[in-house]
């Protein structure tokens, strides 16, 4: 899928903030002019993620605040962290960890959002007068639920060989999240997005409504170049169909809006 020039304001898109580039083995690494530009970008990412989800420090950073952009900011910066020419041992590095490495569901506003905020919306059944997401909007959300777990396969063995000692709450909390968010998403697709508990037998006999999920996933993934694999269940959508939702988002993101 093409790649798009502009964000829908409707909906808006991730903005990807640069990371630095590969490191020039000709240049040689931890210079003072090396350390400050690493300090500059951590800190851009950072600001970029408060900016978007709050309760920390912005600088002048504007970002999306939707779920899938969050997600994708957080991998900005955690790939940042694995890059050769990424100082480390600095001061800004060091604030930067120590932020990731509190995992603290109440005052960390990345893991509030994450294990707590996001994980509400799929209560079965949703609590009195909460708002009822839609199937579509329940695939966005999912889509950055499994944008976090491909990501991590080649994410975690890179920070845990450079940063594990200093990352080791980080990680661990990610290795339980994934596993408990992917499974909501399964879960309400069984459901079939029925405001009541949850009943297995149900099975996802709702061809109309796991077709919307499906949309909302692909809108993510489509915006994005189509990053992510679809890892959940197809019931009884076909090729055909899945075919046809790609290619309509393809022309809306990029020959419509």
């Amino acid at each position: 899928m093409a790649k798009r020039n502009f964000c829908w304001v409707a909906l808006a898109c991730s903005i990807a903030v640069a990371v630095p580039s590969k490191h020039n083995p000709q240049q040689p690494l931890n210079t003072a002019e090396n350390c400050a530009k690493s300090d500059t970008n951590l800190t851009v990412l950072l600001e970029t993620i408060c900016a978007s989800i709050g309760g920390c420090p912005t600088g002048n950073i504007t970002a999306n605040g939707d779920w899938p952009s969050q997600v994708v900011y957080m991998n900005n910066l955690l790939q940042a962290l694995t890059l050769p020419d990424t100082c480390l041992n600095t001061s800004v590095a060091d604030n930067v960890l120590l932020w990731l490495e509190n995992t603290n569901n109440v005052t960390s506003p990345w893991w509030n959002t994450w294990v707590i905020f996001q994980v509400q919306y799929y209560d079965m059944p949703r609590k009195p007068g909460a708002r009822i997401e839609s199937p579509a909007t329940l695939g966005r959300k999912c889509w950055a639920f499994a944008y976090l777990a491909q990501i991590w396969t080649s994410l975690r063995p890179a920070l845990e060989q450079d940063l594990g000692s200093r990352l080791h709450k980080f990680i661990t909390a990610y290795d339980s999240a994934v596993p408990l968010t992917m499974n909501l998403c399964h879960e309400v697709m069984a459901n079939c997005f029925v405001n009541a508990s949850y009943n297995p037998s149900r099975n996802g006999t709702c061809n109309d409504r796991i077709g919307q999920y499906f949309v909302g996933y692909q809108w993510e993934n489509g915006i994005r170049n189509d990053p992510v694999a679809y890892p959940f269940p197809e019931y009884k959508m076909n090729l055909t169909f899945q075919n046809d939702v790609k290619f309509a988002v393809n022309t809306a993101v990029n020959y419509i809006i």
